[in-house]
């Protein structure tokens, strides 16, 4: 199971190295000089076509859509294309004089209409909101297109293959009556092989529509289009590797070593013999045997086939035996004899020898030669043909090469050897861009790892993009509520109907105690753990649904009640073996005696169902009171859930009709209930962990897609920010360089040749800080992992990462390279030569100091976010929650009866413990997670209010405990069941009453607990945390659902009293786990994800203000260095050194303010909406903006001043000695 988004398979795999390859190739044939480039240019858009839709093919393969929702609108869909850029490749080759005319453009219609098609396929993307491959025009208009594409691409491919036989048949012959009418063999059989891998479409096409019906899906599909792929990649190598050009046009002869005259006459004299004697007819004949009939040495006779006849033995002897063969082809007088008896009398041994060597010679079988006219036979002179041999058209222009070729390697070398020349002579600006580049490198790697982990929560699911979790919307008159639960019945219900999906329901249980009992039964020896997540009441259709890896037992066995189903740690944990848990036995909270019925291998980290302990579901129902199952449908809690899992080719729009007809049916059928109508909403799975408005999940943490958005953005922008160093940094240098430019035009390199060696420069630095980037990010990776929440299971090395790193190194060196090759390769060599480049031809100081401001812009963007980042956490951890959470202890109760019956007696005994004030018990703190909702009516009226309120449950001890202040009332009287309530303010306001003592008394209904009046009202105090709203609360006791008891400490003797404390637990409850916690830090928890954001922005805040800083140095090095001359000058002349620190420093400082103009507003505009995402919140002052502005003049100052401090303390006789 793969458990992360980017689960690269070996097609994925071989679609990005066909990516990569295509790419390069289609690179070279463009940019490449060569006599037939205006072929290749359409060559080169051919294999770009196939490159682009190989990259759509692999996005949709590794769900790219997760990380970019709308990547499906690139226009990378060109299948029209191909055939008719083949065409005019094949035209242009074999009709080098031909010029393109208007005309030619309508063969580009179809490609036009393909375009407008997914223009509308677009449209219906943004109004639908899916991929454009999932729109219905795509789905009506794709088989049309793949269907005309296949015929488009068969029809240009046989038209280019006439064209070639038409090139072959035009040929004139030479002046020795010899045409090589087989030079574009090559080509002849690609085309052709091309043509049949096309062909293969037809089975797959048919398969797919009579048989599947268009189920068959695009992976079927993979292995076809890599064999597509690759023929084209094959084609283009092909063409690349042919030295100089496929048509060689008519040159000048390079001239070579002449043969000496005495081996001409020697090559002549054999030549006759050879006729004369016809050795070649013996099937045996050797080079040795040969020299002994001439009377030569094997030596000798090896010189003269080599040099004088320039050929090898084989080739030699061979020429004339297929020249002897077709002879007697001629012959009637051999027409009774077989073409092997032809071939053995005429010195060949074997039939496959015949074969292969006559088609080397001819280029066709004996039989196709045989079978043709005979005027198409002139005297040949008959050689070998290699698979790559060059096409010549006339062969008295044939180019006669050095014996030792040039190799491509060569000029690559000297372009890396040269790279490395200029990095080393440049140590500090090379060590400057290193950093920069590494620094900002590894931010964006380990950026990276957060985002593909929160991305890839439950995508390892299969099916995951049909898989829904039902969740409860309610509208009260407009006021909408949802909870991540629903009523306990509608799981049955949702099973009757949508029989066509699979549905299972589970309850979530927190803070239940397990206990593997002792082999030897006795309770000493019993092991007590406390499972405070994944322990769940699951139906056995999820495993229908979610996919586990079972190693003993099955799902069938949680059909049965008291059964259980744990994970390999968990039986670990518990038994020692995993291997021995299947038959055990556990206890959970002393109420429930389950037995194993199977192991399962260990969820994977990044699910938002994180299952560890899985109890039959129909147990729930038979302990419902202890586990509060309830049986009414206005009740919901957000621990109760359904996962629903409906057929692939359910559309969304579907499922929310059929949600919808089911609300009304199931809950909305009652006209009395019209002002609170409820909702079933269908919230996808790979929805859930980034979604917080539908009430969490029942993982560790949520994460907003808003939040991954920004840390993405922070990792562009630190990209961005070590580019611009380099950027900086390289055409500063490049004045430098302007010499070296100019000698090299001079002696011929051209401008492409320029652009190669500086991209080949910023590829050294690029891929030397990507290794450092590497080791910095491998270093702070346990770092993340700790502030980050990210799992331990997450390296460095798995393929997204990977990935991620070459689009970034690649990114890098384009975006850092391009723009100062443009600018080094644009030099005029006359101008270079004369040393009169400057600053202005190197694109000016104009952009620099745009760049200068791109830079600090986005630092000054970082510090303003992270400082109203802490401002706000400062104040949501200081904030009044009106409640004391100081000091306070909770112990979580047993929930058994005996453990029960022995609490207050406990109570008692905990009260009596130096330093303990109060004491109560309750469902939990003032502040919690934990949501119960109910409609209720107020005094006896049976109007709906049209909003819910909040249930929490509490002895009258609690507002004591927590120093609740009452406003009006009182609290309840001490009960064990529900008889008077406490109401909040909120609920108060919201009932329309204006005065809190207007409330006393009234009654309010709500579930079964009849009509209760209310004794009191307390002042509003924080249920939640700061981002949601003080919600509507009602308060009373409820013996049977207190879970904690809550014991108020003083603050001085807090440490010994918690002890006494815990003593006491053990004492009175040695059954059970002490799990005491403080209620101030469980609170703190609300948090932990916002301080941990909180601690990532300071952290890239000082790596921006780092990368900022570096660029700056450098940026003042260089321009100290070119100014040394002016400085000496200014002393000679009497300025002083504060006034040359002022020369450097004033347009930096500039800049900076500049920056801070257009950073600030933005930064203002972003933190302001991450502030509305809290209820409660800070107004960002002015402070903030002036501290921003006020650090980064600071630190921009010491940056510049410092090297601007020592080039004014340098000595001037020294910078002005070589005037």
């Amino acid at each position: 199971m793969t458990a992360f988004i980017f689960h690269i398979t070996p097609y994925d795999f071989a679609f990005l190295a066909t990516i990569f390859i295509g790419l390069t190739f289609s690179l070279l044939l463009w940019f490449t000089p060569n006599i037939n480039r205006a072929a290749n240019l359409f060559l080169a858009l051919a294999m770009l076509t196939i490159v682009l839709w190989m990259v759509r093919v692999l996005g949709q393969s590794i769900g790219l859509g997760t990380y970019f929702p709308h990547w499906s609108r690139l226009p990378l869909q060109f299948s029209l294309a191909p055939g008719p850029l083949i065409y005019f490749y094949v035209l242009m080759i074999t009709r080098p004089e031909y010029k393109l005319r208007r005309a030619d453009l309508l063969h580009f219609i179809p490609l036009l209409l393909q375009q407008g098609i997914f223009v509308l396929e677009i449209g219906q993307s943004v109004s639908t909101g899916t991929a454009t491959y999932d729109t219905p025009i795509f789905r009506q208009a794709n088989p049309v297109l793949n269907m005309v594409a296949f015929i488009s691409v068969v029809a240009y491919l046989y038209i280019s293959f006439r064209l070639i036989e038409s090139y072959d048949r035009e040929l004139k012959f030479n002046s020795v009556n010899d045409r090589y009418c087989n030079q574009m063999r090559w080509l002849h059989r690609l085309i052709k092989a091309l043509g049949l891998l096309w062909l293969l479409w037809l089975p797959f096409a048919a398969a797919d529509y009579f048989y599947f019906h268009y189920r068959l899906g695009i992976n079927a599909y993979y292995p076809l289009y890599l064999l597509l792929a690759g023929m084209m990649i094959w084609i283009a190598a092909t063409v690349h590797s042919k030295p100089g050009s496929t048509i060689i046009a008519q040159a000048p002869a390079v001239s070579r070593t002449p043969v000496p005259a005495v081996l001409r006459q020697k090559g002549a004299w054999l030549r006759r013999v050879m006729e004369d004697k016809r050795y070649y007819e013996d099937a045996e004949l050797s080079l040795t045997s040969l020299a002994d009939k001439l009377g030569l040495t094997v030596h000798e006779l090896s010189r003269i086939i080599n040099i004088a006849l320039k050929k090898n033995f084989n080739d030699f002897i061979n020429e004339y035996r297929v020249a002897e063969v077709i002879r007697k082809m001629r012959d009637p007088a051999f027409d009774h004899i077989t073409l092997l008896g032809i071939a053995l009398e005429s010195g060949f041994n074997s039939k496959s020898t015949f074969n292969r060597i006559f088609k080397q010679m001819t280029g066709k079988s004996p039989a196709e030669y045989k079978n043709e006219p005979q005027k198409e036979f002139p005297g040949y002179n008959l050689r070998r043909h290699t698979q790559f041999a060059g096409v010549i058209s006339k062969h008295e222009a044939t180019i006669m090469w050095p014996s030792r070729k040039l190799n491509r390697s060569y000029m690559f070398k000297n372009y890396f050897k040269i790279a490395w020349r200029n990095i080393t002579r440049h140590k500090s600006y090379s060590a400057i861009n290193v950093a920069g580049l590494a620094v900002g490198i590894a931010a964006c790697l380990l950026i990276f790892v957060v985002v593909q982990y929160e991305l890839s929560f439950d995508t390892y699911q299969p099916g995951y993009k049909s898989t829904y979790r039902i969740v409860t919307k309610k509208d009260r008159e407009g006021n909408i509520r949802y909870s991540a639960g629903i009523s306990t019945p509608a799981v049955d219900a949702f099973r009757l109907y949508f029989p066509q999906a699979v549905v299972a329901g589970i309850n979530a249980i927190y803070g239940s105690q397990i206990v593997a009992p002792a082999a030897d039964g006795n309770p000493v020896g019993d092991k007590k753990f406390i499972e405070n997540t994944g322990i769940m009441f699951a139906e056995p259709q999820l495993f229908n649904i979610f996919s586990a890896t079972w190693l003993a037992g099955s799902a069938s066995a949680l059909k049965a009640p008291n059964m259980v189903v744990i994970d390999k740690s968990s039986a670990i944990k518990y038994f020692g073996n995993w291997q021995l848990a299947v038959g055990k036995t556990l206890r959970m909270d002393n109420l429930l005696t389950l037995k194993v019925a199977g192991v399962i291998q260990d969820v994977p980290p990044n699910t938002d169902l994180p299952f560890k302990v899985l109890i039959s579901y129909i147990t729930w129902k038979q302990n419902a009171k202890s586990y509060h199952y309830s049986y009414t449908w206005d009740e919901t809690s957000s621990d109760c859930q359904v996962y629903i899992k409906f057929p692939a080719n359910v559309l969304q729009s579907t499922i929310e009709r059929q949600m919808l007809s089911f609300s009304e049916k199931q809950f909305n059928s009652d006209s009395k209930r019209a002002a609170r109508k409820r909702y079933a909403v269908a919230q996808p799975l790979s929805a859930i962990h980034f979604d917080t408005s539908f009430g969490g999940t029942l993982g560790d943490h949520v994460t907003s897609k808003s939040t991954l958005r920004t840390l993405s953005l922070i990792a562009l922008l630190i990209i961005v920010m070590a580019s611009i160093n380099f950027i900086n940094l390289s055409t500063a240098q490049s004045v430098g360089r302007s010499k070296e430019v100019g000698i090299r035009k001079v002696l011929g390199s051209s401008r492409g040749q320029l652009v190669g060696l500086v991209l080949c420069e910023t590829a050294i630095i690029v891929l030397f800080s990507a290794g450092l980037a590497v080791c910095v990010a491998e270093i702070a990776l346990p770092l993340l992992k700790h502030i980050a929440s990210v799992s331990d299971s997450i390296g460095l090395f798995n393929p997204g990462i990977l990935l991620c790193l070459a689009c970034v190194v690649l990114a890098v060196v384009l975006l850092s390279g391009v723009y100062p090759a443009i600018i080094v390769s644009g030099f005029k060599p006359v101008q270079a030569l004369k040393n009169k480049i400057n600053s202005a031809a190197v694109g000016g100081i104009s952009l620099r100091r745009v760049l200068v401001v791109t830079q600090f812009a986005i630092s000054q963007l970082l510090i303003i976010g992270t400082a109203i980042a802490v401002k706000q956490m400062d104040f949501v951890n200081n904030a009044d929650l009106g409640f004391n959470k100081e000091a306070v202890l909770a112990i979580p109760c047993p929930a058994d009866s005996v453990g029960l019956s022995r609490l207050n007696s406990f109570k008692q005994q905990v009260l009596t413990l130096p330093g303990v004030k109060a004491a109560s018990f309750s469902a939990d703190a003032p502040s919690s997670s934990h949501n119960n909702s109910s409609n209720f009516f107020f005094n006896h009226s049976e109007k709906d209010p049209g909003f819910d309120i909040f249930m929490k449950v509490a002895d009258a001890d609690y507002f004591k405990t927590f120093d609740l202040r009452f406003i009006a009332g009182k609290p309840y009287r001490a009960s064990d069941t529900a008889r008077e309530l406490v109401v909040n303010e909120t609920l108060v306001r919201k009932l329309g009453i204006k005065r809190a003592d207007d409330a006393l008394g009234k009654t309010i209904t709500f579930d079964s607990y009849g009509n209760l009046p209310i004794t009191g009202v307390v002042a509003d105090f924080k249920t939640n945390s700061m981002r949601e709203e003080i919600k509507p609360l009602v308060m009373f006791p409820s013996k049977q659902s207190e879970q904690q008891i809550a014991v108020k400490i003083e603050s001085r003797r807090l440490a010994k009293t918690a002890a006494l404390v815990q003593s006491a637990w053990e004492k009175k409850y040695p059954e059970y786990a002490y799990t005491g916690f403080f209620v101030d830090e469980s609170i703190a928890k609300f948090y932990e994800q916002e301080n941990q954001l909180e601690l990532i922005y300071k952290v890239f805040a000082l790596i921006a203000i780092f990368i900022s800083c570096l660029g700056l140095y450098g940026l003042v090095s260089f321009m100290a260095v070119q100014r040394t001359r002016e400085v000496g000058i200014r002393k000679i002349l009497g300025a002083s050194t504060s006034s040359i620190v002022y020369l450097f420093s004033k347009e930096f400082l500039v800049l900076i303010v500049v920056a801070f103009v257009i950073g600030a507003p933005l930064a203002w505009y972003l933190m302001n909406g991450w502030l509305q995402t809290f209820a409660y919140r800070i107004s960002p002052g002015l402070w903030v903006f002036m501290a921003a502005i006020t650090t980064s003049l600071l630190i921009g100052w010491f940056t510049v001043g410092y090297k601007a401090l020592k080039a004014a303390l340098a000595n001037p006789v020294k910078s002005l000695r070589t005037e």
